[in-house]
Parts: C-alpha cells; structure tokens; sequence
C-alpha cells in the first residue's frame, strides 16, 4: 500500500498496483468452467496481508523488511462481484476457445495471444491481464478495484451502491445517453434546481455532483460510489468556449516522476496503469454569456495505439531527461523575446519536460505561479513546483468527436 499523493483523495492507502492471482494457463483454461477453474480457486477465500510501501522509489528485495504491516483480512467476494468476476474469466477464456478453434497450429496460435492482453482491456471490469505474450501472462485485480477492498478495511467506508447497478460498461453509455437527452441545453442553474445541487459548488465540483445526482447517486463524489470506484471510472469535467472550442487542458494526475526512470518496462509503470486501466466519463459544458451550458457526457476509453504512442512518448523522454542529467529550469519569454517576471519580482520558469507544443501528454505544473517559497519538488537538484500530467485540449477535442 502506499500512501496517496492527492491532497483531496478519499483514500487512506492506496494500492500500489494491480494485484497478481494466478497465471493465465492458455492450454488449460479452454477446457475449464469458472466454478472449478484455478482462477476462481485462487479467489474464493483470500487472506489480504497489507504493508506500507515506505518509499518513494523502488527498493530492492531486502528492503521489503523495513516495510511495516498495516493489518490483514480474509476476504470473501460479494455475489455481484462474483458475477462480474465471472463475467470478466469468461471473456478471457472465450477469447481464447475462438483462437483455438480459428487457428489449427501452434505457431498460429501463438501469434495471436498477445492480442489478449489489449483488445479486452476495453470490457473488463474488475480484472486484467499482464504481461503480454510470449511473457507469462497472469490474471490481476485492478489497482483501482483492490484499492477500494483495502480503503472498506481501513477506514470502514460504506460506499454507496445505486439502484440501477452497473455490470457492464454499455449500462454507463445508455445511462450518459439519456440522461444527455434529458439535460442537454439546460443551465447549470435549472439543473441545480431540478437535482437539489448546490450551486454555489466549484464548477467541475457542480459538474460532478450533478452528474452522480443524474445516475441516482446522493454523494458528490463518483469515487464515492461503489458502482463506479471499484471499475475506476474517473469523472473529468471538460469546458468549451462559447464558440465550442475547448477552454483548457485537462489536468489528470500528480506522477512520481523519479519512480519512472526505474521501471524497467512501460506497460508496468504507473502512467500506463493510469491510462489503461481507467475509464472516463467526460462532463462536457459549454460557457455562453453569464450562463453555463450542459452539453453532454462521453465515455472515454483510452486505445493501445494511444497508450503505446502518446503516452510512452511522454514517459520515454521524461526518463531521459532525468537519467541523462538533461533536466533543466528554463526561464520563459514572451512574444517579443524577453523573460516574463513574476508579480514576486522572479522570473517565471518552468523545467524542460514534454510540453503541449510536442506532446498530446505533457507535463506541466500545478501552482499559478513559480514562486520559490511553491517550489517543494526537487528532481536532480533541481527545485521545482509539483508537476502533473495533462492532457492538450485538441486531444480531447478529437476523444470527444471520434472516441
């Protein structure tokens, strides 16, 4: 478990990443059924041993000693998540049985197990599989799954379950697609009065709020329902300009950039856990006069392509900057070529890591200005204000028309 990095995080602890349960025995699997097959063997009754990850890089074996135990639990399934569990193993094993039984030879079949671990990512609900073949491919719970399984045993959490449950991902489309019918047009303000929200809230906290109101929900947070938190849907509000072009990047997550120059392969690192085992549901609003404008919502899955492009792209040259020693603080000018001062008298400067004029996926800082006394990271010696990802408002523009 570590310790989560967002000041306004709901968790205690969060997991650090997916959680291994057995491997994927591609000549067994094909002949099983999930009541008596190993995965649902390993499963079914489960002692969770939780330790504090106390480090903010990676250690080596021997350090796992200095690691404290923070509590154990047996664990047992609920029926609905048996189901999707169930739902998810057939999947995987049907997937398989298909290949089987299109492809006569081994070489053939080989070929086409390292599909497996990316055409189902988009279906999967609680689970996933990892490394891709010819590695060992194993089954995992998701991060964000086993994050809310271990937040239920630490801070004794009830999260709220909806009504209308969800079981698969097309239930969030039907729902986003009538309740977009319903309040599309509307104000932000007619909504307030109609959902009883408050609209006096931040406007991305309004957007939200209102959001799991419209599902059935009574929280303001999405990571507050159960239906949502253990499938890691993200809500994401997204602003347009009156003209319905896009008003601002999207800030996603705080990394711990040093940690990326030490993993060793992208499809473990924490960036593509992100990416790729997340959903989005994009809160589309649109800014007209004094008035604000809902517009819609959109389910946002992130592609292989996408991930193996854009997002590596991003996470190959911030390791290299780092492990280079090619990390530098950069003063920024203004058109006309002379360094920008801050109100404080300092010069505005940012470091050189992948910006939005090169990448779709960038790093930039989170604070209005880059005043000293709001520089607390420090990477390489250098000191500077807290990075996070972002991602440029064309791209989510284009997620928005083609996704």
């Amino acid at each position: 478990m570590i310790k989560p990095k967002k000041a306004d995080s709901p968790y205690v602890y969060e997991c650090k990443e997916p959680v291994s349960i057995t491997a994927v025995s591609i000549p067994v699997i094909v002949n099983e059924e999930f009541e008596t097959s190993n995965f649902w063997h390993k499963l079914a009754h489960m002692l969770w041993v939780y330790y504090w990850y106390k480090s903010p890089v990676t250690v080596k074996l021997e350090g796992y000693k200095d690691f404290p135990i923070l509590g154990y639990q047996f664990y047992e399934f609920s029926d609905g998540d048996r189901l999707m569990l169930r739902q998810d193993w057939l999947l995987v094993r049907d997937f398989l049985i298909v290949i089987h039984r299109d492809y006569r030879t081994k070489e053939e079949r080989e070929q086409q197990y390292p599909r497996l671990s990316h055409e189902l990512r988009s279906r999967l609900m609680l689970i996933d599989t990892a490394p891709k073949y010819p590695n060992n491919p194993r089954f995992r719970l998701k991060r964000a799954y086993a994050t809310v399984i271990a937040d239920q045993y630490f801070s004794k959490k009830h999260y709220e379950k909806l009504d209308e449950g969800i079981g698969k991902y097309v239930d969030i489309d039907r729902k986003c697609q009538a309740m977009t019918k319903k309040y599309k047009g509307k104000t932000f303000k007619q909504i307030a009065k109609s959902l009883k929200v408050d609209i006096n809230l931040n406007v991305k906290n309004f957007a939200e709020c209102a959001m799991v109101k419209m599902f059935g929900g009574h929280a303001t947070k999405l990571n507050d329902i159960e239906d949502f938190a253990k499938i890691g849907v993200i809500a994401k509000s997204v602003p347009l300009k009156e003209d319905g072009t896009g008003k601002e990047d999207m800030k996603l997550f705080r990394p711990n950039l040093v940690e990326w120059t030490e993993e060793s392969e992208f499809e473990d690192s924490a960036i593509y856990d992100y990416f790729a085992g997340h959903h989005f549901v994009f809160i589309i609003y649109r800014y007209v006069g004094n008035d604000i404008i809902f517009e819609g919502f959109k389910r946002i899955f992130f592609d292989e392509r996408f991930i193996m492009e854009d997002v590596k792209k991003t996470w190959d040259d911030v390791r290299r900057l780092i492990s280079t020693k090619k990390l530098r603080i950069v003063r920024e000018k203004d058109s006309r070529g002379n360094y920008i001062v801050n109100k404080s008298g300092s010069y505005k400067e940012a470091p050189n890591f992948p910006k939005r004029a090169t990448h779709n996926v960038f790093v930039r800082g989170g604070a209005t200005t880059s005043e000293d006394k709001y520089k607390t990271l420090e990477i390489n010696g250098l000191k500077m204000i807290p990075q996070s990802i972002w991602l440029s408002r064309d791209t989510v523009k284009e997620l928005i028309n083609n996704g």
